[in-house]
């Protein structure tokens, strides 16, 4: 489907069809933040 559909507008928002959401890109900053804490604490 074209992204300059009138179908792929109706009823859909960014967060939804064309990117990441950004619950998941939070998730994965806080994963990330966990686990460069937990290898720091390993390594030092």
């Amino acid at each position: 489907m074209s992204a300059n559909a009138p179908e792929h507008r109706i009823g859909h928002d960014v967060d939804r069809v064309d990117q990441v959401s950004s619950v998941l890109l939070l998730g994965v900053a806080v994963v990330g933040a966990a686990l460069t804490v937990a290898i720091n604490a390993v390594l030092v």
